[in-house]
């Protein structure tokens, strides 16, 4: 029986790419919460205004997180993800520079331009095993979370007593930070998890094709999107209750208490095996909130309620989400499947800042309205993701001559219920991972076996 703890390397990986996250994340979230209110004061700013500006980052991240995972196929995790940081690291200084709402809108675009969040997450499952990786998404899930908690607090804090353009600095020195981390803490992954594998129409057709995979990107860009449809319009109805500078005050506790939540959520997911339960019950909050924003968006108490559930919602899909993402994506075609998922996420970002700004013009009402209607719609696409935890793993070891071991692989991967399998030349092991609700095991032994017949037959 494989271990469930994990080991040295799987322990400084979660480490260092939790790290790189936080680091990165800070970037972004610590402007979060004064952005809107620092954009409104530059000429020609209007509510779509705004909203570009909070989610112009996304649309880059979006369009580029494809092509960085299929480059991070192609030439190596590691060294995309620095050409990435130093990418955002630019887009800060522009955006620390900005005299108007252009110049600050083209720096968060360049931030944008350094897509690495998918190429984060593949380096992540290559460095960790299939029955650890939920809780080392989680582990990372809980850095964004601290990432997300400490921009809350410093955001309104040093904007306060400085200016927004320090943020962007921060977040300039952060992303070099980052770069030191890679090398210095984060292992590189096993050679048969470094092969190039690129892109193709084709391999982008089959992670497109794939129903619970794009569940998954269609969750994460509504969450995402969601969230920053909240920010273009909250600050600013919360300051006119709060002083700008005392904003961190309700941000603080309503984020701890989503952090906090998490945890136990987390566990019972992994340990009662009810990741997809834990998975719709987090959209029903992201629901209820949106039901409290609408009947309480013009008083302090409503627009605090709303808040803390719709963190405890997202704080607990953060993690849960890359976490089945990972597991219905199949090795070969790992990296364009992350890429889809950050670029749905990132999508997201940009969706919600746009459309934000367009509804709020019209009303807050209209604003929270939208909102709910399309998270219902989402809870109802999520019922029909394939359960994680059907999901098994077979392992034999095949002997097979390497001339049979691809025709192998590709008919086992035209059958129906096997979602992935490859082959380590190292062990002579055949890894198989197979939907219990499919197929038996026996029954994966018997199609193996019948493959392995008709193969050598054909050969002999």
């Amino acid at each position: 029986m494989k271990s469930e703890e994990m080991n040295p390397v799987e322990k400084k990986a979660l480490m260092g790419l939790s790290l790189i996250y936080a680091t990165r994340m800070l970037g972004l979230f610590i402007v979060l919460p004064v952005l809107s209110l620092y954009a409104k004061k530059l000429p020609g700013a209007d509510p779509v205004w705004l909203g570009l500006a909070l989610g112009g980052y996304g649309l880059t991240q979006g369009v580029l997180q494809v092509p960085f995972g299929a480059l991070s196929d192609r030439i190596g995790r590691k060294k995309v993800i620095v050409i990435g940081l130093l990418i955002f690291a630019a887009g800060s200084v522009i955006a620390a520079m900005a005299q108007s709402i252009g110049v600050l809108l083209l720096g968060r675009l360049l931030q944008g331009s350094g897509a690495v969040a998918s190429v984060i997450t593949a380096l992540m499952a290559d460095l960790t095993r299939e029955e650890v990786r939920t809780r080392a998404m989680a582990g990372i899930g809980m850095s964004i979370g601290l990432a997300f908690a400490a921009g809350m607090i410093i955001g309104p804090v040093v904007s306060a007593h400085y200016d927004v353009s320090v943020l962007f600095w921060m977040t300039a020195v952060l992303s070099l930070l980052a770069i030191v981390i890679l090398y210095v803490i984060v292992p590189n992954p096993p050679a048969h998890m470094r092969n190039p594998i690129g892109i193709s129409v084709r391999d982008l057709g089959k992670v497109l094709s794939d129903g619970s995979l794009v569940r998954l990107d269609f969750s994460v860009f509504i969450l995402h999107a969601s969230l920053t449809a909240v920010f273009v319009a909250f600050p600013i109805l919360l300051s006119r209750f709060i002083p700008e500078k005392d904003l961190w005050h309700v941000y603080l506790p309503v984020i701890l208490a989503g952090l906090f939540l998490m945890v136990p959520g987390m566990i019972y997911a992994e340990k009662k095996k009810k990741l997809k339960k834990m998975f719709l019950f987090s959209i029903s909050l992201i629901v209820l909130s949106f039901l409290v924003f609408l009947e309480g968006y013009h008083s302090k108490a409503g627009l605090i309620t709303g808040l803390t559930i719709f963190f405890i919602g997202f704080n607990l899909l953060e993690p849960i989400m890359p976490s089945i993402m990972t597991r219905f994506a199949k090795t070969k075609t790992r990296g364009t499947s992350s890429g889809v998922f950050s670029m749905s996420q990132f999508l997201g970002a940009f969706a919600g800042g746009l459309s934000g700004g367009i509804l709020v013009s019209l009303s807050e009402k209209t604003l929270f309205g939208g909102l709910l209607l399309l998270s219902i719609v989402w809870f109802f696409v999520g019922r029909g993701l394939t359960d994680p935890n059907h999901l098994e793993i077979f392992e034999e070891n095949v002997g097979m001559q390497p001339a049979g071991i691809t025709p192998l692989l590709n008919r086992l991967g035209e059958m129906k219920g096997i979602v992935d399998c490859r082959y380590f030349e190292g062990t002579g092991v055949l890894w198989v991972k197979y939907l219990n609700s499919t197929m038996t095991r026996e029954e994966v032994a018997g199609h193996i076996e019948s493959a392995r017949h008709t193969i050598t037959g054909a050969t002999a």
